[in-house]
């Protein structure tokens, strides 16, 4: 019974000093909801990453300029690359027509991207082009909502046709269809022949909105010689780590040296796993320290408070009220209100989260939820413990005399 009333005399004490209440929890409702979002960031992104990894599937491989000390794992087991400066014969298309000249049944499709703005009415919005060949669709696993993919024509004949993301096909065309229309790219007419489905967002690049064209007329247009990466299916009759291996020794011997990067889906996975859970982590230390501020403004708050009651300090130990009451009622009023404020801070984040998940992608975790929580408390008995003695050491004679 003595607890609850401690209890209820802290809530008494909070009402009648709303505006201080309010401004203690500020800190933290801001601290725990940023802590919410910035972390939804991180793990959407991984989300997304992976989903759209493990979508390409399994068999899968890529192929990126410079060469990786063979993926090496750091000494805590991670994995981890390390890229050498040896690029002076970088990935070119031609490197893609070779593989598939030696290696029968090979579907191979480059990546090579730019950006460039297009008009839409009397608005000109900033786009991303990409350079491909026919055989992405199949790559990639992406697929068609409506028209048709690229035909060898198109790359060999350099021609001006487009296929569209599902987003800027409706941003550019509204509810008219696309297909057959123009568009301008770099400054050159191009035909749209094909729309993808929706395949959602990679990490901070919407796929949607991406644009694609001929590697060949990219690569004029451009002046881009260099691809990105090449994207590489597993014939049905031969294995991952054979095409792998045929595939350096082939590169290695056409460009005199191995200094390009072939990794399968599985090490790449790993690796993007463990680049975005230490972006991850950095968000979430940003968003402790945020807390941590919020914290050292509540103890702040709660000394002035015990200055502000002194006098009822005093009174409370004169009649009776001992120093681990006084503490105690000191101590809850500080966790009260760092537990309110981020109770309120988590839904804050959560809907925030939400709100800003219609442009990126997003993820609130039940983890993200039990730091956020969990820290709170903590805060509020660290951050609580020094005022609260300060409060039940005060010598009821000398508080009484307080004025």
């Amino acid at each position: 019974m003595k607890f609850i009333r401690i209890i209820k005399m802290a809530f008494s004490s909070m009402k009648l000093n709303k505006t201080r209440t309010f401004l203690s929890m500020l800190g933290v409702i801001v601290g725990v909801a940023s802590l919410i979002l910035i972390t939804s960031f991180g793990y959407g992104a991984q989300a997304a990453i992976l989903e759209r990894i493990q979508a390409m599937g399994s068999n899968t491989i890529v192929i990126t300029a410079g060469r990786s000390s063979n993926m090496m794992r750091g000494a805590g087991g991670e994995l981890t690359t390390s890229f050498e400066s040896n690029l002076r014969k970088p990935l070119t298309y031609d490197d893609l027509r070779y593989l598939k000249s030696q290696i029968s049944d090979l579907n191979a499709s480059p990546l090579s991207q730019s950006r460039t703005t297009t008009k839409v009415g009397d608005n000109t919005i900033s786009i991303s082009v990409a350079g491909t060949n026919e055989d992405f669709l199949s790559v990639q696993n992406y697929k068609l909502d409506q028209g048709r993919s690229f035909i060898n024509s198109d790359i060999t004949g350099y021609r001006n046709v487009c296929i569209l993301g599902s987003d800027i096909a409706t941003q550019l065309f509204e509810s008219k269809n696309p297909i057959e229309q123009t568009i301008n790219l770099f400054d050159s007419k191009f035909i749209v022949i094909g729309i993808l489905k929706s395949a959602g967002t990679v990490g901070f690049s919407n796929v949607d909105t991406n644009i694609y064209i001929p590697i060949t007329r990219f690569q004029v247009i451009t002046e881009q010689t260099r691809l990105q990466s090449i994207y590489v299916k597993t014939p049905g009759n031969m294995t991952m780590e054979v095409l792998m291996a045929i595939i350096t020794k082939l590169l290695t011997a056409k460009h005199g040296m191995e200094n390009f990067t072939v990794t399968n889906m599985t090490q790449v996975v790993e690796l993007a796993t463990t680049t975005t859970n230490t972006l991850t982590t950095a968000l979430t230390a940003i968003g402790l320290i945020a807390l941590l501020v919020g914290g050292i403004g509540i103890m702040n708050i709660m000394l002035a408070s015990v200055a502000e009651r002194t006098r009822e300090i005093g009174i409370r130990k004169a009649v009776g009220g001992s120093r681990i009451d006084v503490l105690l009622q000191f101590l809850l009023e500080s966790v009260t209100v760092t537990v309110t404020g981020g109770t309120i801070g988590i839904i804050i984040g959560y809907i925030a989260s939400n709100v800003a998940g219609k442009f990126y992608t997003t993820r609130v975790t039940p983890m993200s939820i039990l730091i956020g929580f969990a820290v709170s408390v903590v805060i509020g008995i660290f951050f609580g413990v020094y005022p609260a003695m300060k409060a039940s050491r005060l010598n009821p004679v000398e508080a009484l005399r307080y004025e």
